[in-house]
């Protein structure tokens, strides 16, 4: 993605992108997230511990993370936009002093020193915005602490392919280009995206010098409806206003976490979410 394309997608994205939990949908796949989050990194970590957020945007996550975990956190990303919004966030939930924020490419990050942090957490794709990913995964590896963690997510693959053939009813050619390149455009003013399959994430982690953990599909069953989308977070999905319904809710969660990992299953995953130790 080249600047202006990335300045063009993530200065009205940076506006609005903290509201998405509004939708149910979206709900569910945040404590989708928490939850796998939380079965890898253990909440009683030592304070002294830090968490990185690769790609941590506004700092919705290292907001939400700093009420489980009372360790320190790094803050790294490109944005301007992002990282305005996350002084925000920070300064309203207290963390000052807990987070260090850090603006910087993925693939060069020369202000996070070798060995400092004690895991990885990258939330919603960033991976998937990145021309060379084998760059931005070796330096993960090079930041991270041996023994130490990353919790990466990426586009799933498979549910791209889905989705363009059942939502978007798309053209041969796009189609084609998708399968091979392992890349999609979900429509216009969003760059082309890095796929993953859990096989793909896997490799590449391992390539990088990584040890893969597990590999879950977030979320596996719930698929969004095109209001889910919606840049202002202001339609509903049927699957949405399904989603409020308590019980129902409920049970879909069980039901995701209890497959979403299954070496069969996690295919079907949105995003593809993959644990690894260095």
């Amino acid at each position: 993605m080249d600047k202006e394309e990335f300045k063009t997608f993530f200065a009205p994205y940076s506006t609005n992108v903290d509201n998405a939990r509004s939708l149910a949908f979206w709900r569910l796949s945040d404590d989708l997230v928490m939850t796998a989050i939380k079965k890898y990194i253990p909440v009683d970590l030592p304070p002294d511990s830090v968490i990185l957020d690769a790609g941590g945007g506004t700092g919705r996550w290292i907001c939400d993370l700093g009420k489980v975990y009372g360790c320190t956190f790094v803050l790294f990303d490109l944005s301007e936009d992002m990282l305005s919004v996350a002084a925000r966030n920070i300064l309203n939930a207290g963390m000052v002093k807990r987070v260090k924020v850090v603006q910087g490419d993925l693939t060069e990050m020369k202000d996070i020193p070798s060995g400092s942090v004690n895991y990885i957490v990258s939330i919603y794709s960033p991976i998937s915005f990145v021309s060379d990913k084998e760059t931005a995964v070796k330096e993960m590896y090079r930041v991270l602490k041996k023994g130490g963690k990353i919790l990466i997510m990426g586009h799933g693959y498979y549910n791209a392919l889905a989705s363009k053939i059942n939502n978007y009813n798309t053209s041969v050619d796009e189609l084609g280009c998708a399968e091979k390149e392992s890349m999609v455009k979900w429509g216009a003013g969003i760059p082309k995206l890095n796929l993953f399959s859990k096989e793909s994430m896997e490799g590449l982690l391992k390539h990088c010098g990584f040890t893969p953990i597990a590999t879950h599909g977030i979320p596996v069953f719930v698929q969004p409806g095109p209001e889910d989308w919606d840049a202002n977070n202001e339609l509903k999905s049927r699957i949405s206003i399904a989603l409020h319904e308590e019980a129902f809710y409920k049970r879909v969660f069980e039901l995701e976490t209890k497959y979403s990992d299954l070496p069969t299953v996690a295919n079907r995953g949105m995003n593809i979410f993959s644990i690894a130790e260095k």
